[in-house]
């Protein structure tokens, strides 16, 4: 059944997006869908594309080794900045792109920074949003090895297929309708998952179950309730259990303010009373969701010592969610919560490809050569091709677990971004060189701090914002 289950959702994905290849009509419609999404449309794109494999899987299954600290920071920062981005960023960022004919991110950095910080974001786009997708990869590679037991490199190679067919011929139209679908899957499935858990280890008494049972070091499972007591080995011995936790689940959470894929949904409203609604919904979902999933983890102590070593989960997290759900539920909700798992892949990397291909294209390729309209659609599908497969290759051997390359990956699109985009939707008089110098010493700075600083158990984010916001508000101070 899971085989079944999983074949019809892909060949509806790709449906769709011959479907919307269709009713695509020119670069507009291709980019941002005409400037005509509603409500219902714009929140569930926000929301499927911004919980990936990396919320069920590393956000789910983190827990296992941080214990409910990470559950508390991590629901509580996703649900504090999807209201802040919702009532922050996205007024402001829809009427300025609607007066202004802005159809990108890096465009609203042109008009209010020029040409050269549109090109150097859409250089730090196609970068960073490439190792983002390798950690998405990676997740739907675990899944389907873990759950269907086939080849994990077979994993990719499926995913990518359905992703660039849908997202190259259906343009934005197709990844939207692809994650309303997606997005209630995912919502769906991830609710479904945490009340199916906790119903199966006795509902409540499974919390007093989980206080008593042994974990790792010797240690009672009354530490998986405690701040500051969890975390992998090395950063229990620093003492800095705390700031690592705080600082991964910041990094992660403020993406939701400055990350491309997410807010380029605002420019796509219909009007402003689609904003409105959308205040009220999409923080809802992130919120409902994201309790449910982070919370999964720990309870992980009462399944998986029953059925095999628990050193490998300690080591590899992500495969936490996959094997309880493998363990505890019958074929039917495994294929459903299957396919909620690889929705939320789909809904994040289609988002993540498009938005690095028009980047390539609008805002780097078309700063040097005149390419019409036609053209330009035509350029980016093959630009969707292109960013689909890089970070297959990179995935077949990946680097560190899910939730650490999610968080470098943030930390540098945040840390670029947050200052620019700011000061580009609420100052009077925008400063082009601070904005360009913040940019570039903001990743500058998260990239040393990964390569010399990571033993600090610091999250580059941190050092990343704080050296923006210096650099931009010194820029700005001495002109």
């Amino acid at each position: 059944m899971i085989v079944e289950v999983l074949v019809v959702y892909l060949l509806l994905m790709v449906g769709i997006g011959i479907y919307e290849y269709r009713r695509t009509k020119g670069f507009l419609d291709y980019y941002i869908a005409n400037r005509q999404l509603g409500a219902i449309l714009v929140s569930f794109s926000f929301f499927a594309t911004y919980f990936s494999t990396a919320a069920f899987l590393g956000g789910g299954g983190y827990g296992f080794v941080a214990g409910f600290q990470w559950s508390a920071f991590l629901s509580f920062f996703h649900i504090l900045f999807a209201i802040l981005s919702w009532f922050l960023i996205a007024p402001p960022l829809r009427r300025i792109a609607e007066k202004e004919g802005i159809v990108t991110i890096p465009e609203l950095f042109a008009k209010k920074f020029g040409k050269f910080a549109q090109i150097v974001t859409a250089l730090i786009i196609v970068t960073f949003f490439e190792l983002y997708m390798v950690s998405i990869y990676k997740g739907a590679g675990n899944l389907l090895e873990v759950m269907m037991g086939i080849d994990y490199i077979t994993a990719l190679l499926i995913t990518a297929a359905v992703i660039t067919i849908y997202t190259a011929i259906g343009g934005f139209r197709a990844v939207v309708m692809t994650d309303l679908i997606q997005g209630f899957i995912v919502f769906f499935g991830g609710v479904l998952l945490f009340v199916l858990l906790i119903t199966s280890l006795g509902g409540f008494e499974a919390i007093e179950n989980l206080k008593n049972v042994e974990i790792f070091g010797g240690m009672k499972g009354e530490a998986l309730f405690e701040f500051g007591k969890l975390a992998p080995q090395p950063i229990m011995a620093s003492g800095m259990v705390i700031p690592f936790i705080l600082s991964l689940t910041f990094a992660i959470s403020i993406a939701q303010l400055a990350s491309p894929q997410l807010i380029i949904r605002f420019v796509a409203a219909k009007n402003d009373r689609v904003i409105a609604h959308g205040m009220i919904l999409a923080p809802l979902l992130v919120g409902i969701f994201a309790i449910c999933v982070f919370s999964i983890g720990p309870f992980g102590w009462l399944v998986i010592p029953k059925y095999s070593d628990v050193s490998n989960f300690v080591k590899n997290p992500d495969l936490v969610v996959p094997f309880i759900t493998m363990k505890l539920f019958p074929e039917g909700v495994n294929a459903l919560l299957l396919t909620a798992i690889i929705a939320a892949a789909m809904s994040t990397i289609n988002s993540l490809v498009h938005v690095s291909a028009t980047a390539l294209v609008r805002d780097i390729v078309q700063n040097f050569y005149k390419i019409s309209d036609k053209n330009v659609v035509r350029l980016t599908r093959l630009a969707v091709l292109l960013f689909a497969l890089t970070p297959l290759i990179i995935a077949v051997k990946p680097f560190g677990v899910i939730v650490e390359i999610v968080g470098v990956s943030f930390s540098v699109i945040t840390s670029a971004f947050l200052i620019p985009i700011v000061a580009a939707l609420y100052s009077k008089k925008p400063n082009s060189k601070a904005a360009i110098s913040s940019m570039i010493a903001a990743t500058v700075t998260c990239i040393l701090w990964q390569l010399y600083f990571s033993k600090t158990y610091i999250y580059p984010v941190v050092p990343g914002l704080v050296v923006s916001a210096i650099v931009y508000l010194a820029t700005t101070i001495k002109k």
